[in-house]
C-alpha cells in the first residue's frame, strides 16, 4: 500500500526526525506541547481512575477501521492530551512482566482517538459524490444525444407564397428562384433530428379573375414532416412556380392539421415566406392565433419578401399574435443577411451554453474535491498525531526501565500495523476522490464536445 505523507506543521516533523535519532537509545518526541499546571491539576483525578484498571483481557487488536471507530476514546486523546499527565499515568501502571500485547493493549486506552476517528469515517461514507449540476435544455431543444426524451427538437413547416407576383425579378432572379434557394440553405442548416415539412400555396389556376377560385382553395404539402434529405427537398421545390393568388390563412389553416399528424416535438415552428398579403379574403390573423392558442402552440414567423409599408403592417399583426417575429427582405443579399443574422444568434446562445454548464459542472466538481481534500488531510494530521503519542508513551516506557528493548520494538510495530490499518480507510477516500473526477470531466467533456459540435456547423 502506498504510504501518504500527510500536511504536518513544522514542529511536528522535527519532532518526528528527533525520534528516529540519537545513538542505542530512542530520543523521546517532543510532539506535542506540554499543558499549563491547570490542565495538569484537571486530570490528576482522571490519572488515578486510569491506574485502578489495568486489565487487558478483553482486549483485542483492531484489525479494520470499522473496529477503530468502535474502540473506547483515549482518555487523554484530543485536546485533552498532555503530556506530563500521560507520563504519570504511565508511572502509576505496573508493566513488570508484560509482553508486547499487554503493553500495547494498557497504553492505548489512554490515547485512543476512536471517537474523532468515527466522526469523520461517518462524515465520509456519507458524503454525495454524485455530481449533481443539471445541465440545461440546449438552445435548439436538442440534449446531449440529439433528442431530448425520444421527441425531435422540433416540427418546421415553411409556408411558400407562390402566387404570380413571386414571379418579378430581383438581382436576375425571380423572387421564387431566390426564395427557393434560401429556404434550402435554411433547412440544410438545421440540426439533426429535426423534421421539416413544405407547403406551397397559390400555386394553382393563375392570377386571372376566372381562375380565383381554384387559386385561392390551392395549397399542398409538397414535403412531409420528417427529417430533411437534401435530395428529396429539391425534388419537391422543382414541383411549382409562382402561378396565381395568395390563400395565406388557408395555408396556415392547413399547417395546424400538418402539425397534429405529426409526432410530437420539443417546439413547432411556422416561417412564412411570402410577398403580399392575404388575397382571398380569409383572416390570417385570425388562422395565427388559434394556431398559437392551440395545443399545437407553433409561433408564426413571417418572412416578407420585398412587401410593401402597409403590407408588412399586416404580415407583423400576423406575427405578432401567432407569436413569432417578423423580418423583411429585398433582395438576395438580404436573404443571406437573415439567415447569417440567425446563424450567429444560433452560435452565440450554443457559445454560452456550453460555457454556462461546463463551468457549472466545473465548480461542484471543485468544491466537493476541496471537501475530500481538507477530510483526507484532517484525518491524515490525526492519525500522525495518534501514532506520534503512542510512539512517546512507548518510549517514555523504555526510558525509565519500564519495558525492554524488546518489548519497545514489538509495540512500536503494532502502532505501525494500526496505522496501516487507517491509512486503508484513506484508500476510501481517494475513491471517492476518483469517482468525483471521473464523473466531473466526463460530464465536462460531453458538453465540450456538443458545445464545440454545434458553434463548428454555425461558425462562419
Amino acid at each position: 500500500m502506498k504510504k501518504k505523507l500527510a500536511a504536518i506543521g513544522l514542529s511536528s516533523l522535527i519532532a518526528f526526525t528527533l525520534m528516529g535519532c540519537g545513538g542505542d537509545e530512542e530520543s523521546s518526541a517532543d510532539a506535542e506541547p506540554e499543558n499549563t499546571e491547570e490542565t495538569e491539576e484537571k486530570n490528576e483525578e482522571t490519572v488515578e481512575e486510569v491506574t485502578n484498571d489495568e486489565s487487558t483481557d478483553d482486549f483485542e487488536v483492531a484489525t479494520s477501521i470499522e473496529q477503530i471507530i468502535e474502540e473506547e476514546p483515549g482518555q487523554y486523546a484530543g485536546t485533552k492530551y498532555n503530556k506530563a499527565v500521560v507520563h504519570r499515568a504511565l508511572d502509576e501502571m505496573d508493566f513488570a512482566g508484560d509482553d508486547s500485547f499487554e503493553v500495547y493493549a494498557k497504553i492505548l486506552p489512554l490515547l485512543n482517538e476512536s471517537e474523532t476517528y468515527k466522526d469523520m469515517y461517518q462524515s465520509t461514507k456519507e458524503f454525495n459524490a454524485e455530481i449533481e449540476s443539471a445541465i440545461s435544455g440546449t438552445p435548439e431543444g436538442l440534449d446531449l444525444d440529439g433528442t431530448e426524451g425520444g421527441l425531435p427538437p422540433a416540427n418546421i413547416v415553411i409556408l411558400l407564397d407562390a402566387s404570380g407576383s413571386m414571379s418579378a425579378v430581383i438581382d436576375d432572379r425571380t423572387k421564387m428562384g431566390l426564395a427557393k434557394d434560401a429556404i434550402n440553405d435554411f433547412v440544410a442548416s438545421m440540426p439533426e433530428g429535426v423534421h421539416v415539412g413544405l407547403r406551397v400555396f397559390g400555386h394553382e389556376g393563375s392570377s386571372e379573375k376566372e381562375d380565383k377560385e381554384i387559386s385561392c382553395d390551392s395549397t399542398e404539402l409538397v414535403y412531409g414532416l420528417e427529417t430533411y434529405d437534401s435530395n428529396t427537398f429539391n425534388e419537391s421545390l422543382k414541383q411549382f412556380e409562382p402561378t396565381g393568388y395568395t390563400p395565406l390563412a388557408k395555408a396556415i389553416e392547413e399547417a395546424k392539421g400538418d402539425f397534429a399528424n405529426a409526432g410530437d416535438a420539443q417546439q413547432n415552428i411556422v416561417y412564412v415566406v411570402s410577398d403580399g398579403v392575404e388575397a382571398c379574403g380569409g383572416n390570417p390573423v385570425a388562422a395565427a392565433k388559434d394556431l398559437q392558442e392551440s395545443d399545437i402552440e407553433a409561433a408564426v414567423n413571417i418572412i416578407g419578401f420585398d412587401v410593401s409599408s402597409s403590407d408588412q403592417k399586416e404580415l407583423r399583426e400576423i406575427a405578432d399574435v401567432g407569436g413569432g417575429s417578423f423580418e423583411t427582405v429585398h433582395s438576395a443579399s438580404d436573404f443571406n443577411r437573415l439567415w447569417e443574422k440567425e446563424r450567429v444568434r444560433l452560435y452565440n446562445e450554443w457559445s454560452s451554453w456550453t460555457a454556462s454548464n461546463y463551468n457549472e459542472v466545473s465548480s461542484e466538481q471543485s468544491s466537493k474535491l476541496n471537501e475530500l481534500y481538507s477530510k483526507e488531510s484532517n484525518f491524515a494530521n490525526l492519525t500522525f498525531k495518534e501514532e506520534s503519542r503512542l510512539k512517546e508513551a512507548v518510549q517514555y516506557l523504555k526510558n525509565n526501565e519500564k519495558i525492554d528493548n524488546e518489548v519497545s520494538q514489538e509495540v512500536r510495530s503494532m502502532v505501525i500495523q494500526r496505522q496501516d490499518v487507517l491509512e486503508e480507510f484513506r484508500d476510501d477516500m481517494d475513491a471517492l476522490q476518483d469517482k468525483i473526477k471521473e464523473e466531473g470531466d466526463r460530464m465536462k467533456d460531453t458538453i465540450q464536445e456538443k458545445g464545440d459540435e454545434m458553434k463548428e456547423k454555425y461558425r462562419n
